[in-house]
């Protein structure tokens, strides 16, 4: 069976339907979001006169087997996350004042008002975001699979931290163990290439076909959006145990 991965899309509406066409080209039986469908940083995306919040959301919606929330997604629609990871989210969290919440988040948690374009959303679009889960777990051939938006316990980005280690992954090992997988895909940290991580260490394999080994792996796909880093796709074959990496 082949797996199709998109993640990262920030409303790049024009890049998601060029992946798109690359995965159905690729004969793909089924094809997952990884999240973080909207939210655009002025600094970072460069598709700023072609965003499209809504008809990225209604895309994913029509063609995508299953999407998990991300951290922008969940702000887009002004939701907290039901995994905080130790963080207490004051009640009506986002009717506080920003210089408040700054305060009581002391960098822990990603604020996003000082760069973060407010998007329209249709009401559908809406609806979509918030049932939207925050880790899923697929069921493909043989392999079982969790999917998230990013690692335990912060399975939607909202906190700021990424692993620089492998033993940083150790819990979240452990729970993808408890929901009998192997295999864990996520997104957020945006890679050129993907990260590659098993219980000794993380690399960064560059786009291009990867045999993966039969063990526990953490795989963050790369980018849908343009950004100042290369972006691509990832196809998943779960006969060969092959990951596919191909720039946009």
């Amino acid at each position: 069976m082949k797996l199709g991965f998109v993640t990262d899309i920030h409303e790049d509406i024009n890049n998601l339907k060029k992946a798109f066409r690359i995965l159905e080209d690729s004969k793909c039986d089924a094809v997952i979001c990884l999240g973080d469908i909207v939210g655009f940083a002025i600094p970072f995306y460069k598709n700023i006169s072609e965003r499209d919040a809504d008809a990225c959301v209604k895309f994913i919606k029509t063609n995508c087997m299953c999407s998990v929330s991300g951290n922008h997604d969940l702000y887009a629609i002004r939701k907290v996350p039901f995994s905080k990871a130790g963080f207490d989210y004051k009640e009506n969290w986002y009717l506080l004042d920003y210089e408040k919440r700054a305060a009581l988040s002391r960098n822990k948690i990603w604020l996003y008002e000082d760069c973060e374009i407010p998007c329209t959303l249709s009401d559908e679009s809406v609806e979509y975001l918030a049932g939207l889960s925050e880790y899923r777990i697929i069921e493909a051939g043989t392999k079982r699979i969790f999917v998230s938006h990013f690692c335990y316990p912060d399975f939607t980005g909202s906190h700021i931290h990424f692993p620089t280690e492998a033993f940083h992954l150790k819990n979240h090992f452990q729970f993808v163990s408890e929901q009998r997988c192997e295999l864990s895909f996520s997104g957020h940290g945006h890679p050129e290439g993907c990260l590659l991580t098993n219980s000794e260490k993380i690399c960064n394999p560059g786009f291009g076909l990867h045999q993966l080994s039969d063990e526990m792996l953490w795989i963050v796909a790369p980018p849908a959006a343009r950004t100042s880093r290369k972006n691509g796709i990832m196809i998943f074959d779960t006969d060969s145990m092959q990951i596919k990496l191909i720039p946009l």
